[in-house]
């Protein structure tokens, strides 16, 4: 068994959460030089525990960028979603994650490629983040967010034999993760808006084609 501990003040208590830019997040996870591969728990350490909400937010974005594309990746991903957002719920203060899931490994070179892709993104969302709605952040509301993020990892299992076919809900978690790391309730509305978009279309898609 892994814990993933807090950041700790000299006292030893868990210091508060910040908000992080997401810049610097994916920049605490980008591999040095010398490394090979990461595995899980080499990325979700480097993170720490500011909140549970950075850690879904690298998971989500990972599966935005070309990494989405790796076979049966997307489920591995889902199962580790599920077990952090489901922690967050019932309001843990330590991430607990099994060590073979921790022990899982990542080419260097692939995780580089795809935050390469997501620089851009990164510094216009930490460019356009608005810090207001904060209550969409806070407990019991930011509940929702995390029961939704749910709702769609568990939507990903079956679609990991096509490429790239969790990418579009992917976008959404994104939205809702970084609106909750980053303290801004208006990308949380925007992330339930951009999901309940996608569910509308695909669900008027499957009934054109039934």
């Amino acid at each position: 068994m892994t814990v993933i501990s807090p950041f700790s003040s000299p006292s030893g208590r868990p210091e508060p959460e910040t908000p992080l830019t997401l810049t610097a997040l994916l920049a605490l996870i980008r591999p040095r030089p010398e490394e090979e591969a990461l595995t899980l728990g080499d990325i979700l350490s480097r993170i720490g525990q500011r909140s549970f909400a950075a850690s879904l937010l690298v998971l989500a974005l990972l599966m935005v960028s070309p990494l989405s594309a790796i076979p049966f990746l997307p489920s591995l991903v889902s199962i580790v979603i599920l077990m952090i957002a489901g922690q967050a719920v019932l309001g843990r203060q330590f991430l607990w994650l099994p060590r073979f899931m921790m022990d899982r490994q990542i080419s260097a070179e692939k995780l580089r490629r795809a935050l390469d892709t997501l620089v851009r993104p990164a510094v216009w969302i930490d460019a356009h983040r608005s810090g207001r709605w904060v209550i969409l952040t806070q407990q019991p509301i930011a509940s929702l967010a995390y029961m939704v993020i749910i709702a769609v990892a568990l939507t990903w299992p079956p679609l990991s034999f096509v490429p790239f076919s969790t990418t579009l809900s992917a976008v959404g978690m994104a939205m809702l993760a970084a609106g909750q790391t980053l303290k801004d309730g208006i990308f949380v509305l925007l992330g339930y808006a951009y999901l309940g978009i996608l569910v509308t279309g695909v669900s008027v898609a499957v009934a054109g084609v039934l």
